[in-house]
Formats: C-alpha cells, structure tokens, sequence
C-alpha cells in the first residue's frame, strides 16, 4: 500500500505542476497529453494482442500522428476528423492486405506470406480509435475553453476522489462484492463511497472555484464559476457532475478491467509501481471526460 500511495502522490504532484506551470504555454501541455495517448493506445494495442486479436498498427500510428495538428487546429472537430482518418484508414488495410495476399499466394501457387487481418482485427482497431484515443483527446478542446482549468480540475478531482473514497471505504467496511468476476476485491460498500468521494471531489472544486475564487489568483484559470452569478445553482450542478462522474468513473475502472481480465493481464502497463500503466491510471478519467465537456458546452 505504501509503494501505492506514494506512486500516486508523486503523479499528482507532477500532474498539478503541468496544469499550474504550463497550461498557459498551451503547445507544451498538448505535448505532455498527446505523449500519454501514445502510450495508452500502445498498452491498448497490446492487451488486445495478448487476447489473441491483431488491430491494424499503420492505421494506429496514422491516428496518433495526426490527432495532435487535428485536434489542435480544429478542437472537438479535429477529433472527430482524426476518427473518422483512422477508421479509413483500418478499412483500406484491411482490404487492400487481404487481396494482396490473395494475389501472391495465387501467383506463386503456395500458401501467401502476407496473411491478411479479420474482422475482429479491424473492429479491435477502430475501438482503440475511440477508446482510449478519441476520448483522451478530448483533453485538449476543455483545456482551451474559456473554463479551461475548471474544467480539468473536474475531470481530475472528481475520478481521483471517488476511486480514493472506494478503494478506503472497501478495505475499512468489506461486505457483500460488486462483480467478482470482473474485480473480485470491489465491494458495493466501495462502489457506495466511491460516489460519495466523487461528490466530495466536485465539492472541493466547488469550493476553490465558485465559493472562494481562490483560483482565479492563476493567470491561466480562464472561468473561475460553473454558473455565473447563480452560487447554489453552480452548487447543485457540481453535486450532480460529482454524482454522475462517481457512477461513470466506477463504471470506466469495471470496463478497464473486463478488458484486462479477457486479455489474461493484471495490468495494461508497469510505468507506475503500485498502479499499473497509463490506463489502469486513466480508465476512469477517460469516462468523465466527456461529461465534463458537454457541461462546459451547455453551460
């Protein structure tokens, strides 16, 4: 457990340093998140490989190059650009590599050394577009809102309290497990605590941005309330955001690890001692993310 909470107070530390000391020098940001994506769609990739199916490299690697210009030019259309560039491209490898192998092998009369991908391949390739891909650049268009720090601290505080608040809860309370075949140490005491932790999170963001306005101190906090003008409104929307972030967060740390248990793996990665990899960090940020962004676009 030590090795565990030290590990996650230093990515803190460093996640935080990168939010207050460079999110007003954008492009170095970007670069910080567009590194993280790369791994989170490499450890992706190879769980998927180790389970057997084979997503189409070229058409990863394509994705993961263009995204960043995509994305940073365009913003939530330079996502759906940077998908819809990467599912093409899956489609014409995958046709055009399993005719050509049909070609060679009808043209040297013996069995094709080009063995082409299956449908399951390409449908592997086109759910790592998305998940983790599509989702983890979604960072980008929230950090350059005009709620742009309000809005990562919300992505970041709202998962990282409620799977604090489970894994405690559920260590300290035990009961009755959530889904034992899929993580068989969650509890539903956990899975309950987890909400409330999420709630709490959003609290606390609440209360540095709307209540105190403490950080409007940083050049780069952009928006410093939800609602402007309106303190208990903003107040019940944070609780909402905290409750439905709790349950989505829960729900994207079970998928997570479906995928790993299918895959045979304990964890998608190594580079945190305690934690695992990139996404076994970000499996629950990653469904919050798009919630937060629909917020800060209708409100």
């Amino acid at each position: 457990m030590l090795k565990r909470i030290v590990t996650a107070v230093c990515i803190l530390a460093v996640l935080f340093g990168c939010i207050f000391g460079l999110r007003s020098i954008y492009f170095q940001l970007a670069n910080i998140l567009v590194l993280l994506m790369f791994l989170g769609v490499y450890e992706m990739y190879h769980a998927f490989r180790l389970a057997g199916l084979r997503p189409i490299p070229s058409a990863l690697i394509l994705g993961c190059i263009a995204c960043f210009p995509l994305t940073y030019f365009l913003m939530a259309d330079g996502v759906m650009i940077t998908l819809a560039v990467t599912v093409m491209a899956a489609l014409i490898v995958f046709t055009l590599k399993h005719n050509l192998g049909e070609a060679k092998e009808s043209a040297e009369g013996e069995e094709s050394a080009v063995k082409g991908y299956g449908l399951n391949d390409l449908f592997a390739t086109v759910f790592i577009a998305i998940y983790p891909m599509s989702l983890f650049m979604l960072f980008l268009p929230v950090n350059h809102s005009d709620a742009g720090l309000l809005g990562i601290m919300l992505i970041i505080a709202v998962p990282v309290m409620a799977d604090t608040m489970a894994y405690f809860t559920g260590m300290a309370i035990g009961g009755k497990k959530l889904c034992p075949q899929i993580s068989p140490k969650k509890t539903v005491a956990g899975a309950v605590g987890g909400v409330l932790g999420g709630m709490i999170g959003a609290l606390i963001v609440f209360f540095l941005f709307d209540f105190s306005g403490a950080m409007a101190v940083f050049p780069n906090a952009g928006a410093t309330e939800l609602i402007k003008g309106k303190l208990y409104g903003s107040l019940g929307l944070y609780l909402a955001l905290g409750f439905v972030g709790g349950i989505l967060g829960e729900l994207g740390d079970l998928c997570a690890s479906w995928i790993k248990r299918k895959a045979g793996i304990k964890d998608f990665g190594k580079l945190f001692p305690g934690h695992g990899g990139i996404m076994d960090r970000l499996d629950s940020i990653l469904f919050m993310l798009p919630l937060v962004y629909l917020v800060l676009i209708f409100v």
